[in-house]
């Protein structure tokens, strides 16, 4: 293991000798105290520059920026895996428009990809890669650079100046009343405090520690790459979750959304008979008027990778599988709807407003289905919830995939199609074997925000901002998941929700903003010492639009880079130069300027998939699709070839049907 204590010797700019002598003192009392303390209670302890707190896709570029700067580096991860969703479950890993992702984050995604894959991936989304191999990819990085990352630890608590503190310092939301006191002495994060608590065999965090108090990390600059935002709402910074009220940020889609996908299901136990109480997942929750604020948190999920030729790693049985709760979906099977595709319970894309620059509602079909893996309605308490709490959610996820396959292989109801389709369900080999087939990260879609000197809103995605400090670009619409399934004057609806497939801006810049420095660092006077590149200082609304990993990661980049360079001159992270900083990133090829749309690169009008053997390896389950789209039958899928098929696709909500009934070469 690589020596983490003392820092290499660095090189000072002139007129630093006595901060250099100054910085040195201070660096022999802290190493003296902290070994004290240590001894004191009796845990192992790591002095270190910099600590990454979450092992995502974000906290390793964070790592490997750091550590290039000269930073003596360690990365805790309450798991076993680098990566995040990054490698736990995203396969077609969202971009955003136009070529907004640079620097180290641009190689390491595109590592292995051919040069035309490469060009169209830089217009929108990233795909053929494989969660095992960014696994992999991570862990083999930080490994060539010799830092330590420690598993299977989580926060336990965050020791911020003589203050220790093991809860989160908020119980409510920020409400819009709320003032900061500019006046109060800012304070620094001197340690944080580790639970050894090992995931269980499904890759699932377990509800209490095996160990508390069982590791020490001091370090000079904490950089918190969780999606929960852990050591952000221990630190004493502002921070938030939940949804803003349109008043708050002054934003036209914050707040309470109106109820979406409405379908003629009786939610009642009794058919007709409110008083009879609700079937299970239709929810009693009573939202505000549209537009207010509220503490809920939008739809989490597992991206599972399935496998139906019979290879795969089977399901489990369910071990508390009650019949009664799905109801819903006999009642839907009753009523002739497909519980999958929910065909019947689609709606046509329709503008929610008349602003041209408003976002449609609808969105992919994974938000739409009355049956997927997306539960609504039972996340509120995991961002700022305790572990226990967050096992619970964890498990509930995976309780009901295996409950719902059980009920589709079983339930007399169920038709014959689906059975076989059920039946032949498994998970796939070679991508998550060490949990079962579990993918070891829960989809965290949003939890705390960090409320900073600028939130990043609405406008910056309509943009009506130029933020000067730009530390990355966000070029990705509004994508809003559902809060809850309802009961609506006696049927079943949606709760929330929006998605701007056309982007809120699609004009001079092509639906790109900046995401200025001010974003990843707490306000002055609240903490010196600690970087927030993944639960970033946004409103909601924005929140659901960056919260793409790609753009963490060139965060998380950026972070690391400012923390070296924190260290390296003793400052405060507020107070980093930011010409110097942008000089760094620049050198490392990070995209900090927006590109006009019309130098925006053109999509290659060669293959896209140069065979149908390359097709079906990167669209299982869809090989069938092929001989539609190649529309010119010379054994190729051409850019012009898929755009068409897209078209066709959102123009038909029976697409899989009518083209299955047609034959080949049908657009």
């Amino acid at each position: 293991m690589r020596k983490l204590w003392p820092p290499p010797v660095r090189r000072w700019r002139k007129g630093t000798r006595i901060m250099k002598c100054q910085y040195a003192l201070a660096l022999v009392i802290i190493a003296q105290l902290t070994c004290q303390n240590c001894r004191a209670l009796e845990v192992p302890c790591h002095k270190v520059d910099v600590c990454v707190y979450g092992g995502t896709a974000s906290g390793v570029m964070a790592a490997l920026a750091a550590e290039k700067e000269g930073a003596t580096v360690i990365i805790i991860e309450p798991s076993r895996w680098l990566g995040g969703m990054t490698g736990g479950g995203i396969n077609h890993l969202d971009w955003g428009k136009g070529n907004t992702v640079g620097g180290s984050t641009y190689t390491i995604l595109m590592e292995g990809l051919e040069v035309r894959e490469q060009r169209h991936h830089g217009g929108h989304a990233i795909e053929g890669v494989g969660n095992k191999t960014y696994r992999d990819r991570f862990k083999k990085a930080v490994e060539d650079r010799g830092i330590t990352v420690i598993y299977d630890h989580r926060l336990g608590s965050v020791q911020v100046g003589d203050v220790t503190i093991d809860a989160p310092t908020r119980e409510f939301p920020i409400a819009m009343s709320e003032s900061f006191d500019a006046n109060k002495k800012s304070q620094s994060i001197r340690s944080i405090t580790l639970d050894h608590a090992p995931v269980d065999n499904t890759g699932c965090p377990i509800p209490e520690p095996k160990k508390r108090n069982a590791m020490r990390v001091f370090a000079k600059v904490f950089i918190d790459c969780s999606y929960e935002g852990d050591v952000l709402g221990m630190s004493g910074v502002s921070y938030t979750w939940g949804r803003e009220s349109r008043a708050h940020y002054d934003e036209s889609l914050a707040g309470v959304r109106p109820n979406l996908w409405v379908h003629d299901i009786d939610p009642y136990i009794e058919p007709g008979k409110p008083e009879s109480g609700l079937i299970p997942f239709v929810q009693d929750r009573k939202v505000g008027p549209l537009g207010s604020a509220d503490a809920l948190s939008m739809g989490y999920c597992f991206r599972y990778e399935f496998d139906t030729s019979g290879m795969g790693i089977p399901i489990p049985e369910p071990a508390n599988y009650d019949p009664t709760e799905f109801e819903v979906y006999r009642r839907a099977i009753r009523g002739g709807v497909d519980i999958y595709s929910s065909r019947m319970m689609r709606t046509t894309l329709g503008k929610i407003m008349e602003k041209k620059k408003e976002p449609f509602v609808g969105g992919g079909q994974s938000n739409r289905n009355l049956m997927g893996s997306t539960v609504y309605g039972c996340n509120d308490e995991y961002p700022n919830g305790s572990w226990a709490t967050r096992s619970r959610i964890w498990k509930f996820h995976q309780e009901f995939l295996v409950n719902s396959i059980y009920f589709a292989k079983t339930d007399p109801l169920v038709p014959k199609s689906m059975k076989l389709r059920a039946l032949r369900t498994s998970f796939r080999k070679g991508v998550f074997d060490e949990t079962g087939g579990w993918p070891n990260q829960l989809y965290v879609r949003q939890a705390r925000r960090m409320v900073s000197s600028y939130v990043v809103t609405q406008k910056d995605l309509e943009g009506e901002t130029d933020p000067p400090h730009t530390v990355g670009l966000a070029a990705y619409g509004v994508d809003d998941w559902p809060y809850a399934v309802v009961a609506q004057d006696g049927k079943i609806a949606v709760q929330g929700g929006a998605f701007s497939i056309v982007y809120i801006d699609d004009g001079k810049y092509n639906g790109s903003y900046k995401i200025p420095y001010e974003a990843i660092v707490p306000r002055k006077g609240e903490c010196e010492n600690l970087i927030v590149p993944v639960c970033v200082s946004a409103s909601h609304i924005a929140f659901t639009s960056l919260r793409m990993e790609p753009v963490w990661m060139v965060l998380g980049e950026s972070a690391g880079v400012a923390a070296a360079m924190a260290v390296d001159a003793a400052i405060p992270v507020q107070d980093v130069p930011y010409p110097e900083l942008r000089q760094k990133l620049d050198e490392l090829n990070q995209t900090l300027d927006r590109i006009p749309a019309q130098e925006q690169m053109k999509p290659e009008q060669s293959a896209r998939w140069n065979s149908r053997n390359e097709w079906n390896r990167q669209k299982q389950g869809f090989e069938w699709l092929f001989p539609h789209i190649d529309t010119d039958g010379d054994g190729k899928i051409s850019t012009d070839e898929y755009v068409a098929f897209r078209k066709f696709k959102a123009g038909h909500e029976d697409w899989e049907e009518s083209l299955k009934n047609k034959g080949d070469r049908t657009l």
